[in-house]
């Protein structure tokens, strides 16, 4: 369902001019990186996710963008598929209230989808190998990172992790998930061990409290979460506990 509204999104975009496009002057990586001595924690900006059950119709993404962006996150994820309750207006919105790097949290699979994304503000964009050809995959990377912006590689098996292209700026996204639609924290161990020291590696996967958050440090370099941020009564007091634990 969500790969079917990306190529419907993509089917809609009229060609872009991209001698309009600006590029990006937010290095996602580089802010992951700088906190690689611990672990960064990248917000996930949502209302709902059918993968783990969450639903929070009553958030105000605006309000709580701007509480987090007060602490030492390194970036922000920021959903735009109606499949999370979202779309693009949301990313825009974002950009135009916080100083941080935006990851378009969404299946970019088409150049018009990367295209778009950073008219409306993207410093990263969301690749997902299994479901694009090599070819496909070099191609969009190479279009993401002709305009400054981080191609995180969607990877959630060995054979994924083997066909992304493991260089920098590149990042690699593991989306290993268990039945209840959290992360599969064994699947991560073992795929993080597979990806070169030089590359960034960051969970996409949903956590589900800050234990399992914290026992990731050493094997990932970032978390992206939602379910265990937006579940709480002060966002950003969950944040500092992660961050000072």
């Amino acid at each position: 369902m969500w790969l079917r509204e990306k190529q419907q999104e993509a089917a809609s975009l009229a060609e872009v001019a991209t001698n309009a496009i600006v590029p990006s002057r937010r290095d996602f990586t580089q802010f992951i990186a700088s906190q690689r001595r611990d672990l960064a924690v990248v917000p996930r900006l949502k209302r709902r996710d059918p993968t783990t059950g969450g639903h929070w119709p009553s958030v105000d993404l605006k309000a709580l963008g701007l509480s987090l962006d007060d602490t030492e996150v390194a970036a922000f994820a920021v959903a735009t598929a109606a499949w999370h309750g979202a779309s693009i207006a949301d990313l825009e919105m974002m950009r135009a209230i916080l100083d941080a790097p935006l990851l378009r949290d969404d299946l970019c699979i088409d150049e018009r989808l990367i295209y778009d994304s950073r008219l409306r503000g993207a410093d990263a964009v969301r690749i997902p190998v299994a479901d694009l050809s090599i070819d496909d995959v070099d191609r969009l990377c190479a279009i993401a990172v002709s305009l400054h912006m981080t191609p995180v590689l969607e990877s959630g098996s060995p054979a994924e992790v083997q066909r992304s292209p493991l260089r920098p700026p590149h990042c690699v996204g593991l989306s290993c998930t268990a039945a209840d639609g959290f992360v599969d924290l064994d699947c991560v161990r073992v795929l993080a061990a597979a990806i070169p020291r030089h590359v960034v590696a960051v969970l996409l996967a949903e956590p589900r409290d800050i234990g399992e958050i914290l026992s990731l440090r050493g094997h990932v370099d970032a978390v992206v979460a939602g379910d265990v941020l937006l579940d709480a009564e002060r966002p950003d007091e969950r944040v500092h506990a992660i961050l000072n634990a």
